[in-house]
């Protein structure tokens, strides 16, 4: 994806360029998000403070219409739960600043993987990384087998010591699982103020799954909201990004949310497995 630059500066019609491939998701001394992994798919290009554009990454040259010393903002873009037509900057990252960027027309600059981090109002409810000898996504009523754990040896840089893996077979053709936190039994309660919501997985599957929130109204019902089908990665390890606010803003009334992932076996594939890492339940607070 890619948008036009605009003509800020007068009669100026020969850009500068800049290139951007790759961004790099260091830790925020102020917040502990555990393992840091990161599925950036664009960058967003703001020069003092003005929309240029949204540009896949790897980028090929993008074109500045500015000259000289000006503010460049890079920001991380993602696809918003996964899917390619809904992008957008992911907000709980801090852009990588450059307050007197130096423009110079008909020139190419390369910015090499600029260093980004969290926000250090990121606010993280729950999260489940299987380092704790306990597994915090647990099976619900509708599920007939759990989570094991899933030990790497050596130790892996992105998930540690271990991972989450579920099995479905012949006999066993659902899991369910959903966020238990001993300290928050009845769920989660989260911001209906329109702070951004999402919840982040890394996940390696040969099956399809599904994510989405449990909404609990106490003393009325309890409802399963599914939000989004995620497709089989078949090998590789994925992370993906899944939208809560929505859901969230839709619900207002309700007391407390939990997240759920449903996995039920497809008569295609003879032996399901959905590995899991890095889990997290995230908002953010305005300031």
């Amino acid at each position: 994806m890619a948008t036009s630059c605009e003509k800020f500066e007068g009669s100026q019609t020969i850009p500068a360029y800049i290139k951007v491939d790759s961004f790099q998701l260091v830790p925020n001394p102020n917040v502990e998000l555990g393992f840091l992994t990161e599925n950036f798919t664009d960058v967003w290009v703001y020069v003092d403070d003005q929309l240029i554009g949204a540009f896949e990454m790897p980028s090929f040259h993008i074109p500045i219409l500015f000259e000289g010393k000006h503010k460049l903002s890079l920001y991380p873009g993602i696809e918003y739960s996964g899917m390619s037509g809904t992008k957008g900057p992911y907000q709980f990252i801090e852009p990588a600043e450059f307050p007197e960027f130096d423009f110079v027309v008909d020139s190419l600059i390369r910015i090499n993987a600029p260093e980004v981090e969290y926000f250090s109002t990121t606010k993280l409810p729950w999260t489940e990384d299987f380092e704790t000898g306990s597994i915090w996504l647990k099976p619900t009523t509708n599920s007939d087998t759990s989570l094991q754990f899933y030990p790497w040896d050596p130790f892996n840089s992105s998930y540690g010591n271990a991972s989450g893996a579920g099995y479905l077979d012949g006999n066993n053709t659902v899991l369910e699982l959903n966020s238990e936190d001993p300290d928050q039994p009845s769920g989660f309660e989260l911001p209906t103020t329109s702070a951004p919501i999402f919840f982040e997985l890394d996940y390696n599957s040969n099956n399809q799954f599904v994510v989405g929130l449990i909404i609990i109204e106490v003393g009325v019902q309890i409802t399963e909201h599914p939000i989004v089908v995620v497709n089989p990665t078949n090998g590789g390890w994925n992370k993906i990004y899944v939208n809560l606010t929505p859901t969230v803003l839709a619900n207002a009334r309700a007391d407390y949310f939990k997240v759920f992932i449903r996995m039920d076996k497809s008569s295609e594939v003879n032996n399901a497995t959905l590995l899991l890492d890095n889990v997290k339940l995230l908002y953010k607070e305005f300031t």
